[in-house]
C-alpha cells in the first residue's frame, strides 16, 4: 500500500533531494539520516534515522552514585591532589 509518492532527483555530487512532502510526512530535519538498502531485485528500501539531541539522552543510564554536588566533588578532588603532592614530596625526600 502507497501512503504518498514524489520523485526526487540526484545532484551532480550523487547526493539525493527529498521533495518536500516526503521530508514533511517523516518528519525529516536537518542532520537526519537515510539508510538505502538494496536487494536482489533491484528494490530499494530507505530508512529514516533520526538524529538524536544530548538531551535527549539525558537519564537514560542508572546512575552509579548519587552525585554529592559540585561543592563536596571539588572538595574530594582537592584532597586527592593534595594527597598525591604529599606522597610525592615524602618519595622526594627519600
Amino acid at each position: 500500500m502507497i501512503l504518498l509518492k514524489a520523485v526526487g532527483k540526484i545532484t551532480g555530487k550523487g547526493q539525493v533531494q527529498v521533495p518536500k512532502k516526503i521530508r514533511d510526512a517523516c518528519g525529516l530535519k536537518v542532520g537526519d539520516e537515510l539508510v538505502f538498502q538494496l536487494d536482489s531485485n533491484r528494490s530499494l528500501v530507505v530508512h529514516i534515522r533520526k538524529r538524536q539531541k544530548l538531551l535527549d539522552l539525558a537519564g537514560i543510564l542508572e546512575p552509579r552514585h548519587n552525585f554529592p554536588g559540585v561543592e563536596e566533588e571539588e572538595e574530594g578532588t582537592r584532597r586527592v591532589i593534595a594527597e598525591k603532592i604529599a606522597h610525592k614530596g615524602l618519595k622526594n625526600e627519600s
